[in-house]
């Protein structure tokens, strides 16, 4: 006998369809899955985590009474990254002391640090190369950054990224990471042959 190939993407649309009709221990499931996630891509915005943590209680809320009037077909992680995202820009507006749209393509708005299991070259060099990556990484545009942190810290595909970041079409999606990663490859590249004529 044999069994269907397990989907975490049916997982999800069968979790959203409980939670659209009422299932309390669905929304549950839903707030204990997702609200670490969108906590860590929201407090990229800004420094003020209370604020944060305000706008995820309210999101959530507003979510559960709005349940009956929701799309039952949507991308679960991508739907709520979107919706977060929205709202959280509409709370930095309202407390003065966010970005004055999500186009804004200053380099700050955003953080976005190498995570430890980028550093691939031996002790001596970590330092160098990582103070510089993080001075690249913080030159980024703000778009830039988060569409890095969409791809490689999420692991979202060029479509969700698009979805999340209201981009008109995918491939400004691929544009945003491909130009970020040749600006930290270029680096990279510089500091090597530098090391190397030592």
């Amino acid at each position: 006998m044999s069994t269907s190939p397990y989907h975490p993407q049916h997982d999800e649309q069968f979790l959203w369809a409980r939670f659209c009709n009422g299932d309390r221990e669905a929304f549950g499931e839903i707030y204990r899955r997702y609200f670490p996630l969108l906590f860590r891509y929201c407090i990229r915005f800004t420094t003020d985590r209370a604020l944060v943590k305000d706008m995820l209680q309210d999101f959530f809320s507003q979510l559960y009474i709005q349940r009956a009037g929701l799309s039952l077909s949507v991308n679960l992680k991508s739907y709520l990254m979107v919706s977060a995202r929205r709202k959280l820009f509409r709370y930095l507006d309202q407390s003065a002391h966010g970005p004055a749209s999500l186009d804004e393509g200053t380099a700050s708005g955003f953080a976005l640090e190498l995570s430890p299991e980028s550093i691939l070259i031996n002790r001596q060099r970590t330092e160098q190369t990582t103070r510089l990556l993080q001075q690249k990484l913080d030159a980024l545009t703000l778009r830039q950054k988060e569409a890095i942190y969409l791809r490689f810290y999420e692991g979202l595909s060029y479509e969700e990224i698009a979805d999340i970041m209201v981009l008109k079409e995918v491939k400004y999606a691929r544009t945003l990471i491909y130009r970020a990663i040749a600006e930290l490859k270029e680096l990279l590249a510089e500091n090597e042959s530098a090391l190397m004529l030592r």
